[in-house]
């Protein structure tokens, strides 16, 4: 993956200036879901005050992450403004012996949370909602007892991606879960789909 380049950070917008930051920008929206957080800074003196606004947004489909540091007065905020970004590639992807051992460690867990839900509502009853809980849970559980916990959702991601699918027509990619090793307590976000049972019926005689 080639270097990520500077984004474009409007600042004639002076989006830095409100509360809370329009942050995540268009720009960076434009690459895919992501999450950001924020934090301010204050230096005052006898004539003005310096602000200092750190943004750090986490691009979830690849874990890339972007830090922003802009600083500037608040009696000229477009005259004085200056900014810098710094980009954290994605972590390296996991081997297969890496995956199989997650599997082996949270998957069981994960997949008889979800099962001990049946019936009830989790939350806000959202899917979402369900396995954002089942990992949360999970991981204070793990660290509690001094265990490496699952990764937390992030958006629409939830663990190490190892599949991303689009279906051009239906029925043109029958078995890909299969030959992707899709296992026990992995977890499928869909963002639309269509189910149906097909019942074969036994031949007459």
């Amino acid at each position: 993956m080639s270097p990520q380049k500077d984004f474009d950070l409007a600042l004639s917008t002076k989006w830095f200036t409100k509360d809370p930051p329009s942050f995540p920008l268009l720009s960076m929206k434009a690459l895919g879901p992501c999450t950001s957080t924020y934090t301010w800074t204050y230096e005052q003196d006898f004539s003005d005050t310096t602000k200092t606004l750190t943004c750090a947004v986490l691009f979830t489909d690849t874990k890339a992450i972007t830090k922003v540091r802009v600083t500037w007065k608040r009696s000229d905020p477009l005259g004085t403004v200056t900014a810098e970004q710094k980009h954290y590639p994605p972590p390296l992807s996991p081997s297969e012996e890496d995956l199989d051992k997650a599997h082996k460690q949270y998957g069981e867990n994960i997949a008889a949370w979800a099962e001990d839900t049946v019936g009830t509502t989790v939350g806000d009853g959202e899917c979402w909602t369900l396995i954002q809980r089942a990992l949360a849970d999970l991981a204070a559980t793990y660290t509690k007892y001094g265990k490496e916990p699952p990764l937390l959702s992030q958006g629409r991601t939830h663990g190490h991606p190892i599949l991303t699918l689009t279906a051009p027509s239906v029925g043109s990619n029958a078995g890909l879960l299969q030959l992707a090793d899709i296992r026990r307590g992995d977890i499928l976000e869909l963002k639309s789909a269509h189910f149906h049972t097909i019942t074969e019926e036994a031949p007459v005689k």
